[in-house]
């Protein structure tokens, strides 16, 4: 049920367990990951990553996290307000002298001005976070450095101008991870190896300019840095890290214990008792945006987002194909494109109620890389009677509102179905589902193999022909499946091409090398012949006139 904000995600590995933690409690949550990177090669990066979790309340943004802008959405009384995060997550750029041990090439390039250059920025990062937190709410600060500046510097500095935070007490937090508290005293280190203890003890012009006031420990033993945690990489084989609690204290109830996880608040209860696609969500006319009203647009131009009428008429097609129940969110299916409905529609997603408020309310001031799951792409097909046909990444779900073309398949079946990319002929099926999808039309329909014991539930997308099945998967996705199933990966195209490469440049040295061998052993018989010439001929010379 929270809404959390990864505000520096790329490349997306702690945004992955950010979606696990979310979809514990089931598929569908009633909460949301927001994840921003200001690099937009690196959010494209982060969609590849992502992407293997296909999650519905999920979104990836764009954006310069020192000035993230504010999100609007509805509240209960129907006035837009600024979205409050229950949890952010704040893994700021850093130096990265904690990654010594893996990354040889920060023991030539370390500085200590580089720590006094991002200190800066990853302060204005923090106190960004820190008022777009909820009351009750917590933030993460974390950096894979050890210098104090980047670290309890930061914090202290945070901690200082926002009263109304305090750090967590992290003794409770994984007591198998072996840490030490944060430090309360050091001292700040100018390029040319002076040091400082306190700010007032600069008295260089030059050193001015770099070093600010907020590096320094000025009444550290009044904000709990000891709750901080560090992590050495001798204690226990790792990299270096930091890594601390910040929470908004509560103003109108008791703050939460120490140490202690904080209850939902009457928002996210209610949000979570609401379901992710209840209509009590603001509904709002759809937009079009071509581009930025207010800003300098960078990186690729995508397209706007448009929230299709659930009277639309590519919905009657799916119904008639899936018999797709009423319960379906017709309401939260999305396409994007500049001509919104006057053209059919690539590919439809599917988006939470309150990911779908955020996107209608602020896709002229966010930039919006992905989000949502795709559940249908348009192909259309002479021989197809569904022009749109079912995406295996949003097969999950649709799974539980589909009627029709979804049908339960044993296990040696589904074998068969994950084999070879030339397909299952019908007859060869077991006589149950022959049955059942003989006199089927061509066109995609779901193969579901029930959960059993330790193997989970698997759906695969199959394209139907008059004479046979065929996975319509691609191959990392079939040799997945192979493999959960207990049998072996199948050869994909690139292993076969690569196999395919190898075994041509075999071939080739082959060739060469017995090309090579036969001009030696021609020019080895050439110079012997030349050579037995030359002799006939000097005997020929020496032999006496007769």
């Amino acid at each position: 049920h929270h809404t959390v904000l990864d505000m520096c995600a790329a490349p997306g590995s702690k945004t992955l367990q950010l979606l696990e933690a979310l979809h514990a409690d089931g598929p569908h949550p009633s909460g949301l990951v927001i994840a921003n990177d200001g690099d937009n090669k690196r959010c494209y990066m982060l969609v590849t990553q992502t992407k293997r979790f296909n999650s519905l309340a999920f979104m990836i943004t764009n954006e310069d996290a020192t000035r993230f802008p504010n999100v609007k959405v509805f509240d209960d009384k129907g006035s837009l307000v600024s979205l409050k995060y229950d949890r952010i997550l704040c893994d700021v750029p850093c130096t990265g002298d904690g990654t010594l041990r893996k990354n040889y090439a920060i023991w030539k390039k370390w500085q200590q001005a580089q720590a006094i250059g991002i200190h800066k920025l990853q302060r204005r990062i923090l106190l960004r976070g820190m008022d777009m937190l909820a009351e009750g709410g917590r933030i993460v600060y974390s950096t894979c450095s050890l210098n104090p500046i980047e670290n309890e510097a930061t914090v202290l500095s945070a901690l200082r101008d926002r009263p109304d935070f305090r750090l967590v007490p992290s003794e409770g937090f994984l007591p198998q991870l072996k840490r030490r508290p944060g430090i309360t005293t050091w001292k700040v280190m100018h390029n040319n190896g002076t040091w400082y203890e306190k700010f007032e003890d600069i008295t260089n012009p030059k050193h001015l300019k770099s070093i600010a006031p907020t590096m320094f420990p000025t009444d550290a033993e009044k904000h709990n840095l000891q709750h901080c945690m560090r992590v050495y990489p001798h204690d226990q084989n790792t990299g270096g890290f930091f890594i601390c609690v910040i929470e908004r204290k509560e103003t109108s109830a008791e703050s939460t214990p120490d140490g202690a996880e904080i209850s939902a608040d009457e928002k996210n209860g209610e949000a979570k008792a609401l379901g992710p696609f209840s209509d009590n969500f603001h509904k709002n006319t759809n937009v079009l945006v071509d581009k930025m009203t207010w800003k300098t647009y960078h990186g690729y131009k995508e397209d706007p987002y448009f929230f299709l009428n659930p009277d639309a008429d590519c919905f009657k097609v799916l119904k008639e194909w899936y018999q797709l129940s009423d319960s379906f969110p017709f309401g939260n299916i999305f396409a994007r494109s500049k001509v919104g409905e006057t053209a059919k529609q690539r590919n439809l997603s599917v988006a939470c109620s309150r990911l779908r408020d955020i996107i209608q309310q602020n896709e002229n001031k966010i930039k919006i890389i992905n989000c949502g799951l795709r559940l249908f792409s348009y192909c259309k097909e002479a021989f197809s009677k569904c022009p749109y046909r079912l995406l295996q990444e949003g097969a999950h779900f649709t799974s539980d509102f589909m009627g029709a073309k979804i049908f339960e398949v044993s296990l040696e079946d589904m074998i068969k179905v994950l084999g070879p990319d030339t397909g299952v002929a019908k007859h060869t099926l077991k006589p149950d589902l022959l049955e059942k999808v003989n006199d089927l039309p061509t066109g995609i329909i779901l193969f579901y193999l029930p959960a059993s014991g330790n193997v989970p539930a698997i759906y695969s997308c199959v394209y139907c022909t008059d004479g046979g099945v065929k996975a319509y998967i691609t191959e990392d996705e079939k040799n997945h499946f192979r493999l959960i199933l207990g049998q072996e990966p199948l050869m994909t195209k690139r292993e076969l091409k690569k196999l395919e490469a190898m075994e041509t440049h075999r071939k080739k040295k082959i060739e060469t090398a017995a090309r090579i061998a036969l001009e030696k052993i021609a020019l080895e018989k050439e110079n012997e012949e030349s050579k037995n010439v030359e002799t006939t001929e000097k005997e020929a010379e020496a032999a006496p006139e007769v």
